[in-house]
Protein backbone atom coordinates (compact mmCIF):
# COMPACT_ATOMS: atom_id res chain seq x y z
CA UNK A 1 0.00 0.00 0.00
CA UNK A 2 1.02 3.94 -0.94
CA UNK A 3 -0.57 7.28 -0.35
CA UNK A 4 1.13 9.77 -1.94
CA UNK A 5 -0.07 13.69 -2.54
CA UNK A 6 -1.05 14.45 -5.79
CA UNK A 7 -2.07 18.19 -6.30
CA UNK A 8 -1.47 19.85 -2.79
CA UNK A 9 -4.22 22.10 -1.41
CA UNK A 10 -4.54 25.22 -3.30
CA UNK A 11 -5.33 28.03 -0.69
CA UNK A 12 -4.04 28.82 2.99
CA UNK A 13 -5.41 26.79 5.82
CA UNK A 14 -5.59 29.70 7.84
CA UNK A 15 -5.91 33.63 5.83
CA UNK A 16 -2.36 35.22 5.37
CA UNK A 17 -3.66 37.90 7.35
CA UNK A 18 -4.79 36.02 10.32
CA UNK A 19 -1.21 34.88 10.28
CA UNK A 20 0.26 37.70 10.21
CA UNK A 21 -1.46 39.26 13.14
CA UNK A 22 -0.21 36.23 14.95
CA UNK A 23 3.24 36.82 14.28
CA UNK A 24 2.49 40.31 14.56
CA UNK A 25 3.94 41.53 11.46
CA UNK A 26 2.51 45.11 10.55
CA UNK A 27 1.98 45.61 6.64
CA UNK A 28 3.10 48.12 4.05
CA UNK A 29 1.01 50.93 2.80
CA UNK A 30 0.51 48.49 0.20
CA UNK A 31 -1.18 46.05 2.64
CA UNK A 32 1.89 43.49 2.10
CA UNK A 33 4.51 42.88 4.28
CA UNK A 34 8.38 41.71 3.62
CA UNK A 35 7.69 38.59 5.58
CA UNK A 36 5.15 37.57 3.65
CA UNK A 37 6.24 35.04 1.77
CA UNK A 38 8.35 33.34 4.68
CA UNK A 39 4.79 33.48 6.73
CA UNK A 40 3.00 31.47 3.90
CA UNK A 41 5.60 29.02 4.02
CA UNK A 42 5.02 28.45 7.61
CA UNK A 43 1.82 28.42 7.17
CA UNK A 44 2.01 25.51 4.77
CA UNK A 45 4.72 24.08 7.04
CA UNK A 46 2.69 23.96 10.20
CA UNK A 47 -0.48 22.92 8.61
CA UNK A 48 1.22 19.83 6.84
CA UNK A 49 2.45 19.20 10.59
CA UNK A 50 -1.08 19.39 11.66
CA UNK A 51 -2.62 17.61 9.17
CA UNK A 52 -0.35 14.70 9.86
CA UNK A 53 -1.14 14.33 13.57
CA UNK A 54 -4.50 14.41 13.02
CA UNK A 55 -5.12 12.34 9.97
CA UNK A 56 -6.91 15.08 8.46
CA UNK A 57 -6.29 17.40 5.32
CA UNK A 58 -7.96 21.13 5.74
CA UNK A 59 -8.07 22.38 2.18
CA UNK A 60 -9.01 20.18 -0.62
CA UNK A 61 -6.46 18.14 -1.99
CA UNK A 62 -5.49 15.03 -4.16
CA UNK A 63 -4.45 11.70 -2.87
CA UNK A 64 -3.41 8.45 -4.74
CA UNK A 65 -4.06 5.39 -2.73
CA UNK A 66 -1.91 2.49 -4.67
CA UNK A 67 -2.87 -1.25 -3.66
CA UNK A 68 -1.82 -4.51 -4.66
CA UNK A 69 -5.19 -5.78 -4.61
CA UNK A 70 -8.66 -4.61 -3.70
CA UNK A 71 -9.49 -5.20 -0.10
CA UNK A 72 -13.34 -4.86 1.13
CA UNK A 73 -13.25 -1.27 2.03
CA UNK A 74 -10.54 0.95 0.90
CA UNK A 75 -9.92 3.51 3.25
CA UNK A 76 -8.98 7.75 2.36
CA UNK A 77 -5.61 8.50 3.10
CA UNK A 78 -6.92 11.71 4.91
CA UNK A 79 -10.42 12.98 6.48
CA UNK A 80 -12.87 13.87 5.44
CA UNK A 81 -13.14 12.20 2.48
CA UNK A 82 -14.93 14.80 -0.47
CA UNK A 83 -15.21 12.76 -3.54
CA UNK A 84 -13.57 10.20 -5.38
CA UNK A 85 -11.66 11.48 -9.12
CA UNK A 86 -11.83 7.30 -10.01
CA UNK A 87 -10.61 3.59 -9.06
CA UNK A 88 -8.22 2.20 -11.73
CA UNK A 89 -7.06 -1.05 -11.26
CA UNK A 90 -5.03 -3.76 -13.60
CA UNK A 91 -7.48 -6.59 -14.91
CA UNK A 92 -6.51 -10.30 -15.01
CA UNK A 93 -5.17 -9.93 -18.42
CA UNK A 94 -2.82 -6.81 -17.33
CA UNK A 95 -5.40 -4.00 -18.70
CA UNK A 96 -6.04 -1.37 -17.03
CA UNK A 97 -9.82 -0.42 -16.46
CA UNK A 98 -11.40 1.89 -14.71
CA UNK A 99 -14.69 1.23 -12.50
CA UNK A 100 -18.06 2.48 -12.83
CA UNK A 101 -18.70 4.88 -10.28
CA UNK A 102 -22.16 2.98 -9.80
CA UNK A 103 -20.08 -0.16 -8.75
CA UNK A 104 -19.00 1.41 -5.85
CA UNK A 105 -20.34 3.69 -2.65
CA UNK A 106 -18.52 6.20 -1.23
CA UNK A 107 -18.43 6.60 2.62
CA UNK A 108 -18.09 10.43 3.64
CA UNK A 109 -19.82 10.37 6.74
CA UNK A 110 -16.99 7.82 8.41
CA UNK A 111 -13.53 9.59 9.38
CA UNK A 112 -11.51 8.43 7.63
CA UNK A 113 -13.98 7.64 4.54
CA UNK A 114 -14.35 4.46 3.10
CA UNK A 115 -15.00 3.08 -0.65
CA UNK A 116 -17.28 -0.33 -0.62
CA UNK A 117 -18.43 -2.01 -3.19
CA UNK A 118 -21.80 -1.28 -3.99
CA UNK A 119 -25.20 -3.35 -3.18
CA UNK A 120 -24.96 -6.70 -5.13
CA UNK A 121 -21.75 -6.16 -6.84
CA UNK A 122 -18.11 -7.12 -6.04
CA UNK A 123 -14.79 -5.97 -6.32
CA UNK A 124 -13.06 -7.00 -9.70
CA UNK A 125 -10.67 -9.65 -9.98
CA UNK A 126 -7.28 -7.94 -10.31
CA UNK A 127 -3.67 -9.06 -11.82
CA UNK A 128 -1.24 -10.32 -10.23
CA UNK A 129 1.33 -7.51 -9.63
CA UNK A 130 2.05 -4.57 -7.22
CA UNK A 131 0.07 -1.49 -7.33
CA UNK A 132 -3.14 -3.65 -9.28
CA UNK A 133 -5.43 -0.86 -8.11
CA UNK A 134 -5.68 3.31 -7.95
CA UNK A 135 -7.48 5.32 -6.06
CA UNK A 136 -7.83 9.23 -6.36
CA UNK A 137 -9.03 10.67 -3.25
CA UNK A 138 -10.29 14.51 -2.84
CA UNK A 139 -9.85 15.37 0.67
CA UNK A 140 -10.43 18.75 2.78
CA UNK A 141 -13.33 20.41 4.24
CA UNK A 142 -13.36 23.28 1.17
CA UNK A 143 -12.07 25.30 -1.26
CA UNK A 144 -9.82 27.68 1.46
CA UNK A 145 -9.51 28.20 4.93
CA UNK A 146 -13.32 29.13 5.75
CA UNK A 147 -14.44 25.68 6.73
CA UNK A 148 -11.03 24.54 8.26
CA UNK A 149 -11.81 23.67 11.63
CA UNK A 150 -11.06 25.80 14.39
CA UNK A 151 -8.94 24.19 16.94
CA UNK A 152 -6.59 23.45 13.53
CA UNK A 153 -6.58 27.01 12.70
CA UNK A 154 -5.68 27.90 16.27
CA UNK A 155 -2.91 25.83 16.32
CA UNK A 156 -1.33 26.64 13.30
CA UNK A 157 -1.65 30.46 14.18
CA UNK A 158 -0.18 29.63 17.75
CA UNK A 159 2.76 28.01 15.70
CA UNK A 160 3.46 31.46 13.61
CA UNK A 161 3.12 33.04 16.69
CA UNK A 162 5.78 30.94 18.47
CA UNK A 163 8.04 31.30 15.75
CA UNK A 164 7.84 35.13 14.62
CA UNK A 165 6.37 37.04 17.36
CA UNK A 166 8.90 38.85 18.44
CA UNK A 167 11.39 37.94 21.76
CA UNK A 168 9.97 40.49 24.47
CA UNK A 169 5.79 39.51 22.91
CA UNK A 170 3.80 37.18 25.11
CA UNK A 171 3.51 33.61 23.54
CA UNK A 172 0.76 31.20 22.75
CA UNK A 173 1.11 28.61 25.40
CA UNK A 174 0.16 25.34 25.95
CA UNK A 175 -1.39 24.77 22.47
CA UNK A 176 -0.18 21.41 21.87
CA UNK A 177 -3.74 19.68 22.85
CA UNK A 178 -5.67 21.48 20.04
CA UNK A 179 -5.39 19.36 17.75
CA UNK A 180 -6.37 16.08 20.13
CA UNK A 181 -10.04 16.96 19.50
CA UNK A 182 -10.05 16.30 15.70
CA UNK A 183 -7.52 13.65 15.45
CA UNK A 184 -8.41 10.65 13.21
CA UNK A 185 -8.22 7.28 14.30
CA UNK A 186 -8.96 4.54 12.41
Amino acid sequence: MSERLITPAAALAVSLEAARRAARVDVDADGTSELDDDIARSVRAFTREAEHDTGRAFVFQTWRLTLDRFSAALKSPRAPLASVAHVKFYDVDGVQQTLDPRDYLIDAESEPGYLVPAPGRAWPATANRISAVEIEFVCGYGPDDALVPDEAKEYILARVNQKFAPVATAKVANFESLLDGIKVYG
